[in-house]
């Protein structure tokens, strides 16, 4: 069965400005084994995503939004056994892989200004390497990119890239476990860094948050749960939403995929300090969606004429059969 892979601007309600824009499109030639990555770089979306063809190693590709996709284009060297994984820091874009016969290493992938460079780095520091049997997790701030994976005894490390050298951190994240094959996802929100996963169980969605700049007591020492049936690892996002007294703002999101294959959202509440159930904030059609673990991003994107417009992004792998295609939806408000 081949996947293919749906984007979605998200519906977002800009009273202030009057109207929105809302998307929805499967992604031209995107095929997939495994759920997305979504990122948004250079006020362009781009999209990565492990190729159908393979049993266990997967070719990864990747596409990108100016107007319309470009047509998929493959990393000549890279294989990954999971989803890949995409960040934005120091100017530069990252895309993380998890490749065959590497030992479990993370491969890393820069890129260059018209492609991503064909061969990897691994992600290591002096002392030790990263480890996954899973997707990792990238996430930029400044010129700080983060990492995140889970180990193959389900814990969760983390480390921090500055000036192009990477340090890991010596500990895993305190009280986070999740299976082997599961990885987390970041996002960053109220000057913390947010790290979510899925208890072994599939019941339960955690939530750790840290302080920055980020060190190994910078972890909250309770960490938030949200009640949910799931098999897949959870994704976080910042979207930009509408409200009816002021002007439109940053909320933290998290999603996940559930039995039934639909996506189902919680939205962290800052005044009761809880994550609350949510509706989709970007509209979603009824029915089974996919049974992969979506991807979540908001930014903010300049056009031609360099008007600005908040844009809220959601991708997915289509369970439509006979194929498995990449979808993106988003939606996007004029900034004030």
């Amino acid at each position: 069965m081949k996947r293919h892979i749906l984007s979605l601007v998200g519906g977002l309600l800009a009273f202030l400005m009057g109207y929105c824009v809302a998307s929805a499109a499967d992604v031209p030639g995107a095929f997939s084994s495994e759920g997305p990555a979504l990122t948004a770089f250079n006020d362009r979306s781009f999209l990565a995503w492990a190729g159908d063809s393979g049993v266990s190693a997967h070719p990864v590709w990747y596409s990108s939004l100016d107007g319309s996709w470009t047509t998929p284009a493959q990393i000549p060297n890279a294989l990954t056994t999971s989803a890949p994984a995409l960040g934005v820091a120091d100017q530069r874009l990252y895309l993380a892989t998890t490749p065959p016969a590497a030992d479990d290493k993370i491969q890393v992938y820069v890129w260059d200004g018209s492609a991503f460079e064909a061969d990897g780095a691994t992600l290591c520091d002096a002392q030790t390497c990263a480890h996954t049997r899973a997707a990792p997790a990238l996430l930029g701030d400044g010129a700080t990119l983060y990492a995140a994976w889970s180990t193959p005894t389900g814990a969760i490390r983390y480390a921090m890239m500055v000036n192009g050298v990477w340090d890991i951190a010596p500990l895993p994240i305190p009280n986070a476990t999740t299976s082997p094959t599961t990885g987390p996802t970041l996002a960053l929100y109220g000057h913390e860094l947010h790290v979510a996963w899925v208890e072994p169980s599939g019941e339960t969605v955690a939530v750790a948050a840290a302080t920055l700049p980020l060190t190994s007591s910078s972890w909250s020492n309770q960490h938030a749960k949200i009640p949910v049936k799931t098999k897949v690892a959870p994704a976080l996002g910042v979207f930009t939403v509408a409200n009816t007294t002021v002007a439109p703002s940053a909320a933290l999101f998290v999603s996940w995929t559930t039995p039934e294959s639909t996506i189902s959202f919680a939205r962290w509440d800052s005044s009761t300090v809880e994550w609350m159930p949510a509706d989709s904030p970007i509209p979603l059609p009824s029915g089974a969606l996919t049974s992969f673990a979506p991807a979540l991003n908001g930014s903010t994107f300049k056009s031609p004429t360099q008007e600005c417009y908040y844009t809220n992004g959601l991708a997915y792998t289509n369970e439509d059969k006979p194929h498995r295609k990449v979808d993106k939806r988003s939606a996007r408000t004029p900034c004030p």
